[in-house]
């Protein structure tokens, strides 16, 4: 592939994540699409690069998930990486309902480097948990059928 497909990868992540999702409307801090409005202000993403999920907690707490990677804060700690270049996720207890919980996630990159991020638990969880399986279940067919 000479050109990166944002519009067909995003499209494949969105399609992947709504068949999971539930209770979209009770999200509190997550969003698909478009990044969270707090964010809009600060956030620039690159060209032609296109926003799949959004979660603003605070200003030391919020992550933004795109076509070509993730980035954002946690507890000050800035990070950017690719989710190709995850090696492993642990999600914590995002199994929470009701009351707005924060979890935090702990991913393991290929190059040994840990990274924690800070998301919404309950359904809203599905976003991101469903973003970073695309990319080790679907990416991979979506490439060999691009050859």
């Amino acid at each position: 592939m000479s050109e990166w497909p944002h519009a067909s990868i995003r499209a494949a992540l969105l399609q992947y994540i709504r068949s999971h999702a539930m209770k979209q409307p009770n999200w509190r801090c997550t969003q698909l699409e478009v990044l969270h409005d707090p964010l809009a202000r600060v956030v620039q993403l690159e060209p032609d690069e296109l926003c799949v999920v959004s979660c603003f907690i605070d200003g030391q707490r919020w992550y933004v998930m795109t076509t070509t990677r993730i980035f954002g804060i946690y507890r000050g700690s800035r990070f950017e990486f690719s989710p190709l270049q995850i090696r492993k996720c642990t999600w914590g207890d995002f199994k929470q309902e009701g009351v707005l919980q924060i979890e935090v996630a702990e991913m393991l990159l290929l190059d040994g480097q840990k990274i924690t991020l800070a998301y919404e638990a309950g359904f809203a969880a599905i976003a991101p948990i469903y973003y970073e399986r695309f990319w080790h279940t679907r990416y991979p067919s979506l490439e060999r059928g691009a050859d």
